[in-house]
């Protein structure tokens, strides 16, 4: 009796953190329609469209983007560490594709101003939005993209290769 009680607590608990999961939508504009949907990422896989029927473009795992739904290192195509997106697992600069830099996305390993291709900051009328703008804009007129949930760096960078921005 005890063990059937502590197995359906556990798979009761488990069951629940896994519904809490919410991934992150991915829309081209702050309207937010759920048919216009581009990506989306849920447990670390980037499908095309709204639903689990769209095409799986980046596997995300331990800083780490693959193309299609593989962990297999013939298919790791981006590392990101440090702040850096990579080409691979490569360890060189020259290698560096993009780099984030707090709310900035600069092309390369660079800082310089000319280099900015994208800013990301925090939609004003809707909590737990991100708008990504163009360059340094924050104009409602330069959003590529809107993301309805909580990104991480890595996926931010799964994000923007899926939808071409990079």
């Amino acid at each position: 009796m005890i063990p059937r009680l502590l197995l359906t607590a556990i798979l009761a608990y488990t069951s629940l953190s896994v519904i809490a999961q919410t991934g992150t939508y991915v829309y081209p504009t702050s309207h937010m329609r759920w048919n216009e949907v581009v990506c989306h990422i849920e447990g670390g896989v980037v499908r095309q469209g709204n639903d689990w029927r769209g095409d799986i473009v980046y596997t995300i795992e331990r800083n780490k983007i693959y193309s299609g739904y593989s962990t297999s290192s013939f298919n790791l195509a981006y590392t990101f560490r440090d702040g850096k997106l990579y080409i691979g697992d490569s360890y060189f600069t020259d290698a560096i594709t993009y780099t984030l830099d707090g709310q900035y996305i600069y092309v390369g390993d660079s800082h310089f101003p000319l280099d900015l291709a994208y800013t990301i900051a925090p939609d004003r009328n809707n909590p737990g939005v991100l708008n990504i703008f163009k360059e340094d804009s924050i104009s409602p007129f330069d959003i590529v993209a809107v993301m309805q949930g909580d990104p991480s760096s890595d996926e931010i960078f799964a994000i923007l290769l899926t939808m071409g921005l990079l």
